[in-house]
């Protein structure tokens, strides 16, 4: 994958929406995420920790989502998670995202040991813009 390495660090590039495995006792599951440089924590649908069986919980934190009025406490657990080929074991928040556009936030835990780049232009709604008005 050499065109998503930048040329002078050699650190991988990636968008603001990337597709993620999640590795449970029940299998494997890949959806897109939302790359979210804001977010402390990893943060999962709690369909979606069910159906890759992640548990038990581990403990519960407060946290204060960008949407919510105050804070909320969720369940953390033990997940797996595949982005761009690098495996990264972190301890997750798990909450209903039904109504949210993604199932997977992926937060600085997972970024900040990664190397990874974020370019805010690769992926997201201007890349589905573009591909709309070419159609």
């Amino acid at each position: 994958m050499a065109s998503r390495k930048a040329a002078t660090s050699k650190r991988v590039i990636i968008g603001v929406i990337e597709d993620v495995t999640v590795r449970g006792p029940k299998g494997e599951i890949t959806v897109p995420a939302k790359i979210d440089t804001g977010s402390e924590r990893t943060s999962l649908d709690t369909d979606l920790a069910a159906q890759a069986g992640l548990g038990p919980v581990l403990r519960r934190v407060r946290i204060r989502a960008a949407a919510a009025e105050k804070p909320e406490e969720r369940d953390v657990v033990r997940a797996t998670l595949v982005l761009d080929g690098e495996t990264f074991e972190v301890a997750a928040a798990v909450t209903d995202r039904k109504d949210m556009r993604y199932r997977i936030i992926v937060g600085m835990d997972v970024l900040a040991r990664s190397g990874f780049l974020v370019n805010p232009r690769k992926g997201g709604e201007r890349k589905r813009h573009r591909a709309r008005r070419e159609i």
